[in-house]
């Protein structure tokens, strides 16, 4: 577990799988170009079997409250021709949102990342101009690259993708992070 101040992250665990399959798929229907597709319950299942959604190519860790709440989801893949990871992250609820929550466990999970993984690069692919998400890859760190126009599929449209990255000397070291929060 990677420990914050007002959140932690962690992988995901087999308790954790009834309640977080409707929470992405209800994710994958409201939140534009999210998820790239719906998972039937028993293949959700047989991945998880697997690999717990962690291995060296994609990923999934959840946000988790004080009190072990699932609050969101931070996800990873990994581009095939460049030592980079693809992020996406999502709060699960409305109610959720606007607290600092993401800021804090995207830059956990970056400084986690860059401390774990022979990776220089980290990119974030923000669908549709997406105001809250492009503020949290800002107040990061992450740097906008510009504007992938018309790069995916989303309700029957193509939508732009707003291209930010961070290099691994752009990041906070983990131990910063683990000081900042324990002070």
């Amino acid at each position: 577990m990677i420990e914050g101040e007002k959140i932690n992250i962690r992988l995901v665990k087999e308790k954790d799988l009834k309640e977080l399959q409707p929470l992405l798929e209800t994710l994958s229907f409201t939140c534009d170009g999210f998820l790239d597709k719906l998972e039937p319950e028993h293949l959700f299942l047989e991945k998880f079997q697997k690999n717990g959604f962690w291995n060296e190519r994609d990923g999934m860790m959840v946000i988790v409250d004080k009190k072990n709440n699932i609050i969101g989801a931070l996800f990873l893949k990994k581009y095939a021709l460049y030592q980079s990871f693809d992020i996406k992250y999502a709060i699960f609820k409305e109610e959720d949102r606007g607290k600092g929550y993401m800021k804090e466990a995207l830059n956990l999970f970056s400084a986690y990342l860059f401390s774990t993984k022979k990776i220089n690069r980290l990119q974030l692919a923000i669908p549709d101009y997406h105001r809250a998400s492009i503020s949290v890859a800002q107040k990061c760190g992450f740097s906008f690259e510009g504007i992938a126009r018309g790069a995916a599929f989303n309700k029957g449209k193509y939508v732009d993708l707003c291209i930010y990255s961070m290099l691994r000397d752009e990041c906070q070291n983990i131990d910063q992070l683990y000081k900042k929060n324990a002070g």
